[in-house]
């Protein structure tokens, strides 16, 4: 797609898990603005990184997808690239983090994400067969919960994205791209993704810091899902995509549950 002022990029990257689905498609939530500048004959583009959280971009002239420029944006950074010859569409990719060649050792329990007082169950843990088969999602569980259940910060972090605006749940193919969440920047670089929450129920903001505990939004249907259950996982960009990864979580009661439920 051509680059224009503040057009935002889908992120075929971005892959959640649902309670219904394989995994969500390309999101459209704003990661990166992007535009073109046009200085003495010369074309660059101008990225803006609308995350409070690192993200990275890849930037190329169609048709010359190997001559990709990767560049890693810190929270709120704009920078140009280029230039850029031709006339071609310039074309993008992005991911939200940092890339990180070793993957952090997740070694402490994350706290239970969900009030304790409400009832809940896993109705899907890693590897499930409805939905947590890509990288990104293998590593994820589903936990219903009723409708407007707090969703608790299961690790402290910075709030890097919030999405709550979308209101539809389903099973139609559009709701793939459509899902309100979450996501926690951790200390080592990991991320922790709060997904299908209700809309309007966000009660942090990007840029917010976040303790264990403290709470995000509430649970909802939203996007690609049968009914209300919070997705949460663990992610990390590695350069090249969002991987999940194995994190041990701690149930209402303090007590470890099984790995992988």
């Amino acid at each position: 797609m051509p680059l224009t002022l503040r057009r935002p990029v889908a992120l075929a990257a971005l892959l959640l898990g649902t309670m219904c689905s394989a995994v969500l498609g390309a999101a459209p939530q704003d990661l990166v603005g992007l535009s073109v500048n046009r200085e003495q004959g010369q074309r660059n583009a101008l990225i803006e990184n609308l995350l409070a959280g690192p993200v990275t971009v890849r930037l190329w002239a169609e048709g010359q997808e190997r001559k990709a420029i990767t560049l890693t944006l810190s929270a709120r950074e704009t920078r140009e690239v280029g230039p850029f010859a031709g006339q071609a569409e310039l074309r993008a990719e992005a991911q939200p983090g940092a890339p990180l060649l070793l993957p952090p050792e997740q070694r402490l329990p994350y706290a239970f994400p969900l009030g304790r007082a409400q009832g809940w169950r896993i109705t899907q843990g890693f590897g499930g067969s409805e939905s947590h088969r890509s990288p990104a999602n293998w590593h994820a569980l589903d936990i219903a919960a009723q409708q407007g259940s707090p969703v608790i910060a299961a690790r402290a972090g910075t709030v890097m994205q919030v999405v709550d605006a979308f209101t539809e749940g389903g099973t139609d193919a559009r709701l793939k791209d459509r899902a309100n969440l979450i996501r926690v920047l951790h200390e080592d670089g990991s991320m922790g993704l709060y997904a299908h929450i209700a809309p309007g129920s966000a009660r942090v903001q990007a840029g917010d810091t976040v303790q264990a505990g403290s709470t995000l939004a509430a649970v909802g249907s939203v996007g690609w899902s049968t009914a209300p259950h919070l997705h949460f996982s663990v992610q990390i960009n590695d350069g090249r995509e969002l991987l999940s990864l194995p994190f041990t979580l701690l149930g209402p009661d303090g007590v470890a549950l099984p790995p992988g439920v």
